[in-house]
């Protein structure tokens, strides 16, 4: 993949807003690309039945009005700290891409933020989206990674720098593994420590670390092979424990590599990252 120019980030006040306009805008600012920012908000009458026992319309009304009044009041605030934050960080505000150059812009939407997400990314080279909370995978996150076609940087709601030196790759010889890995092509050529970890229940699967470790000397990228253990009930927590063991700062895996239903049924190593990992996550389906 070429280096990524459109970026694309929601934001919501969800909480850990300004750290997390710092990690995206440090992300390009490394790229020297264009941040998207997007801040969606759904008419209150979405959410609010129009027929509730003992309500009269005119409450009813009231109370969507108070709603829109609030969401616009976050919007302000958000929008004022995302220049705040542009300025601060040496990021030019430009609805136009800038050669060689990072630059940002903010568009206000309306309209549910994960299909939103999902169109939009379709025309965008990467998405950034925030860890959930609590561990929790929001709409928005599996809606990016499901259904926008693009590759999705997952970052931890406080991380405000982006600068990855070591970086692991989870290969398990899947599809989604070398979409991933190709999407990870220019980090993985600007980073100075590549590792492929592969699984012992995996690294029989073919095409095998060997042959991504040829692939990627093709690119000019050594890379090291190391094998991960069985050490708990969980693959994505041994591949978790290694990553962290080797001081990784970025971890590249397919997503959902498994049917959908069995990872819902059963976990897997995309869910149990997304809800622990402390270090970003690269993802492609």
């Amino acid at each position: 993949m070429n280096t990524p120019k459109i970026l694309l980030m929601p934001l919501s006040s969800s909480g850990e807003a300004s750290e997390r306009l710092q990690g995206a805008l440090a992300v390009a600012k490394y790229f020297g690309a264009q941040l998207q920012v997007l801040h969606a908000s759904a008419h209150p009458s979405r959410f609010v039945p129009h027929e509730i026992a003992g309500l009269s319309r005119q409450f009813m009304q009231e109370l969507e009005r108070i709603a829109d009044t609030q969401s616009r009041q976050d919007a302000e605030q958000l929008r004022e700290l995302f220049k705040q934050l542009a300025d601060q960080g040496g990021v030019t505000i430009s609805e136009e891409c800038l050669p060689d150059s990072a630059c940002a812009c903010w568009h206000e939407v309306e309209g549910l933020r994960s299909e939103l997400v999902a169109r939009r990314g379709r025309v965008a080279d990467l998405l950034i989206i925030p860890q959930g909370r609590s561990g929790a995978i929001s709409a928005t996150l599996e809606a990016a990674i499901l259904q926008s076609g693009s590759p999705v940087l997952v970052m931890p709601r406080t991380q405000t720098g982006f600068d990855p030196q070591r970086i692991a790759i989870a290969w398990n010889g899947s599809p989604e593994a070398s979409r991933a890995v190709r999407s990870a092509l220019p980090l993985l050529r600007g980073c100075g420590d590549v590792r492929i970890l592969t699984h012992e229940t995996t690294s029989d699967r073919v095409p095998g670390s060997e042959a991504l470790q040829a692939y990627l000397q093709s690119h000019g990228i050594d890379a090291k092979t190391q094998r991960v253990e069985h050490r708990h009930r969980s693959d994505g927590a041994d591949l978790l424990e290694a990553a962290q063991g080797e001081d990784c700062d970025l971890i590249v895996m397919g997503a959902y590599s498994h049917h959908r239903l069995q990872q819902q049924a059963f976990g897997g190593v995309t869910r149990h990252l997304l809800q622990h990992s402390p270090i970003p996550l690269l993802l492609s389906h």
